[in-house]
């Protein structure tokens, strides 16, 4: 069974069209973000994703010693023979960082990152794909009205289909199919596209 992350990673590259190195490199971003926060720099850190992006973990590279002036970034000698047979002065071990080290704070921080980020790459895929289309007649389903206004249902998108290029001979019910010429696209929070009904 799939996990949470992986159906989630999925879900963005399939249904949302964020291609597939943009999500990872969103959620690596932000878990370097958070591994900076608590330790004071993501030099050292490397960011690995498991399996079918079944889980993500983070490593820190640690030279070895013999006296360890930052722990960050140095393990000794000793320490690093408990880990690793053979390891020797000057080697670079990658060190698994236990997620319990991170604080809520800091794991509140990467998800909030990474959700943001995706929201904003997303948002620019859907204004993009739109923006291609100005000009072309597309279909859309009536959703909902207010002041006169339609809103409508392109899929992944709403857009607008405002009162003033409506045809008074014309009346729209909810769920209805509505052929429309996109006029405009704005970038905004939601992705509003003008309509204009073809002549």
């Amino acid at each position: 069974m799939a996990s949470d992350m992986a159906e989630a990673i999925r879900q963005l590259i399939f249904e949302k069209g964020i291609s597939e190195d943009l999500v990872l490199k969103t959620i690596e971003d932000a878990l370097l973000a958070a591994y900076k926060k608590r330790y004071g720099t993501a030099e050292n850190a490397v960011v690995r994703f498991t399996g079918d992006y079944d889980g993500v973990e983070i490593l820190a590279k640690r030279t070895i010693v013999d006296d360890v002036d930052d722990p960050v970034l140095e393990v000794s000698l000793e320490e690093a023979r408990e880990l690793v047979d053979g390891a020797e002065l000057g080697d670079i071990l990658e060190i698994p960082i236990d997620p319990k080290e991170f604080d809520l704070q800091e794991v509140m921080l990467a998800k909030q990152t990474t959700r943001q980020s995706l929201r904003e790459i997303s948002r620019d895929t859907l204004y993009a794909e739109y923006k291609a289309k100005q000009g072309e007649i597309i279909i859309g389903y009536y959703q909902r009205e207010k002041n006169g206004n339609i809103f409508v249902d392109l899929g992944r998108v709403e857009g607008f289909f405002p009162k003033k290029f409506q045809s008074p001979r014309e009346t729209y019910q909810p769920g209805e199919r509505i052929k429309a010429l996109i006029a405009e696209d704005r970038k905004s929070t939601r992705l509003n596209s003008s309509h204009e009904s073809p002549s």
